[in-house]
């Protein structure tokens, strides 16, 4: 990835870096604080999308420069470009965006892996993809390089691989939860831990059954039933019979109670209609005194015409009506009484008609009474049907006792041979999970993608003359040999260099950013500028960004490096290198390697 300009305005340390990149290496220099790891943090924030700085996508106004409300990132790369604004975060992106990019962007990013991490980004890097066919040829060989595979392995084999898509790993934890799960299933067969010494060989102990007992106990099971049955029928019967009779008596309690009543009510019938009748004429001589419709019929004579009116059985001449006040008066009262009387009897009458029908169904019922029916002793029944049943559940708890000694007598050899069946599947499982267990295949895989990655890096330590660094299949990195965590700050710094370096160009970014180079002084940073240059030279970089602290710009840099001056706020590209002579920035002449 060559990048060719770089804009940073108003980011963190930066008030303006607005800088093209002529050469292959780009040497960021100033004092302390002057704002160097604000560039090379705003070329990881505008390449990746990502900061150190803040971790909430919400603060990224604390990134801002000073007072500046707005600020701009933009990394070029020919006619392509990725740009970023902040506060907003928002990037636009124009470059690749390769995963790897990060480990090229900070150099210690791989040493700060832990070892699982580690291994899966060399498998990534290296292009380490063994896809199904390869990792199940792999497995045949290890586990059947002098048995036969029968077809049992080669279903278990199937099963398994289709999980390598996801990972080598997820494999392995599949076919480790295959021998957990086999386990498992062992000890349900055994009810016992499993153990593979206890395992081999095992068998359950012997059961004895006595078929006679359990067929005599069955029949006696169903005679038992048969009797609970008919007992069950006696009781059903006699409860329907009682619950009739209950209903019976209470239905005859009811008509006697209301036929004994006929003879008052056919008295209070009677009292009800003489007071209608004494009381009606008065009511309807009201009624004519009032001015009303005079009472009764009237008629015509038969001989001479004269107008008569029949009322209460006698015939007289209708005469015509007079009213009278105090009868209107009286009326409205006379006629709510008369109504009264009449609703009276008429309820009376309906009574006694009650009591009447009533007498009536009470002889048909005694009628037909059977006194001859005979008294079921229900609660003897229950009784029996209890001890009955009592009986069953002892002959029942008999009954499953010997049908669990059948069951047991019976699965004895079918458990054996499942119990051994599944030790087979335990061991099988086992085997396939050690062979995709990280020092199985994978240890193999690992050994042959780290190769390229250590003759890489054993090449870019002849060229730059540090310490030899190599990552060993346990994902342990060593620097001539000693740990990495036995190296000084400028040990690691050069080992991380080279790693950062050798994971750029296996990649194909061909992109080195080295922040915090001040660490190296001396004939260290002499080597550091040289093996820089030769990189250049060699054209295995497309760019390289070197930030480093200096009082002063650098002197006499080999003709690959252009430098950018940091200094309030500002980056500025020097025009030339000035002339070699003493002083803070100042390259020792070259010497010949192994000087």
């Amino acid at each position: 990835m060559k990048l060719t300009h770089l804009l940073v305005r108003d980011v963190l340390g930066i008030a303006e870096a607005d800088v093209h990149l002529t050469k292959p290496v780009g040497l960021f220099a100033g004092a302390n604080g002057a704002g160097k790891s604000s560039i090379q943090e705003a070329v990881r924030m505008a390449l990746t999308g990502d900061t150190v700085r803040v971790s909430l996508k919400k603060a990224y106004g604390q990134l801002l420069h000073d007072d500046a409300k707005y600020g701009h990132i933009i990394v070029t790369s020919g006619d392509a470009a990725n740009s970023i604004s902040l506060p907003a975060g928002k990037l636009a992106r124009g470059l690749t965006d390769d995963p790897r990019l990060p480990m090229v962007l900070d150099a210690q990013c791989f040493a700060q892996f832990d070892d699982k991490a580690r291994r899966s980004f060399l498998y990534e890097l290296m292009g380490v993809k063994v896809g199904s066919d390869d990792i199940r040829r792999r497995l045949v060989a290890r586990l059947f390089d002098k048995t036969p595979m029968s077809d049992a392995d080669k279903k278990r084999i199937e099963s398994v691989i289709p999980m390598v898509r996801a990972g080598i790993d997820a494999a392995h934890k599949e076919a480790g939860d295959k021998a957990r799960a086999g386990k498992t299933a062992w000890r349900v067969v055994t009810g016992e831990t499993y153990g593979s010494s206890k395992a081999d060989g095992w068998a359950p102990a012997a059961v004895t059954f006595d078929e006679a007992a359990l067929l005599k106990l069955e029949a006696d099971l169903e005679s038992l039933d048969g009797e609970i049955g008919d007992v069950q029928q006696e009781i059903g019967a006699a409860e329907v019979a009682q619950s009739t009779a209950r209903g019976r008596a209470e239905q005859i309690a009811t008509l006697r109670t209301t036929a004994s009543q006929f003879a008052r009510l056919t008295d209070l019938v009677q009292r009800a209609d003489n007071e209608v009748a004494e009381f009606k004429p008065q009511v309807d001589s009201l009624r004519e005194r009032a001015g009303g419709t005079p009472a009764g019929i009237e008629c015509a004579c038969p001989e001479c015409g004269a107008l008569l009116r029949y009322l209460n059985g006698v015939l007289s001449a209708s005469v015509a009506a007079v009213r009278d006040d105090e009868a209107i008066a009286k009326l409205p009262e006379y006629e709510a009484s008369l109504t009264m009387l009449q609703n009276a009897a008429a309820n009376r009458r309906r009574e006694l008609e009650a009591a009447d029908t009533a007498a009536k169904q009470l002889r048909a019922i005694e009628g037909e009474e059977d006194t001859d029916a005979p008294v079921i002793d229900v609660d003897g029944l229950r009784q029996e049907l209890a001890d009955l049943q009592a009986r069953r559940r002892t002959i029942t708890a008999e009954v499953e006792k010997h049908r669990d000694q059948q069951r047991a007598a019976a699965a004895a050899g079918e458990k054996e041979r499942d119990a051994a069946s599944q030790h087979a599947d335990v061991q099988a499982w086992e085997a396939i999970a050690d062979a995709l267990a990280p020092d199985g295949i994978p240890a193999d895989l690992m050994r042959e993608a780290l190769q390229p990655l250590n003759e890489q890096l054993t090449a870019l330590a002849e060229m730059s003359e540090w310490a030899d660094v190599t990552v060993t299949p346990e994902m342990e990195i060593l620097a001539d040999g000693r740990p990495y965590q036995l190296l000084s700050e400028s040990e690691r710094w050069r080992a991380d260099a080279h790693l950062a370096c050798a994971i750029s160009l296996i990649s194909g970014l061909r992109l080195l950013v080295l922040d915090r180079a001040d660490v190296l002084i001396g004939p260290e940073r002499d080597r550091l500028f040289y093996w820089l240059d030769d990189l250049a030279y060699a054209n295995q970089i497309d760019t390289a960004l070197i930030f480093m602290s200096l009082k002063e710009p650098p002197k006499g840099l080999p003709e690959t490096i252009e430098t950018f001056w940091i200094e309030g706020s500002t980056a500025r590209a020097l025009l030339s290198h000035p002339a070699d002579k003493p002083g803070d920035g100042a390259i020792a002449a070259r010497q010949p390697k192994g000087a």
